[in-house]
């Protein structure tokens, strides 16, 4: 099954060549995959990450992931 990734604002927009642009799919590798892991893998630049929400609750890069969470990962808006 895997995880849903969905993207937003900059993160989205910069992947305009991409096969995945909003929404991406994350197969698992592993017992420790992680938030940073689905990131390095969809090529997301870990800089441009301000907020990590798993299943709609505040996470960090470091957080696992399980088989059918859905992570949304925002950018840094104004004033942020």
């Amino acid at each position: 099954m895997g995880v849903k990734v969905k993207l937003f604002a900059k993160l989205r927009e910069d992947r305009e060549k991409e096969v995945c642009t909003k929404e991406c799919m994350y197969d698992l590798t592993g017992n420790n995959d992680t938030v940073e892991k689905a990131v390095e893998a969809l090529n997301v630049n870990k800089e441009d990450i301000k907020i990590v929400l798993v299943n709609g609750v505040h996470a960090e890069l470091t957080t696992q992931i399980n088989d059918g969470d859905t992570v949304a990962i925002f950018p840094p808006t104004g004033g942020m």
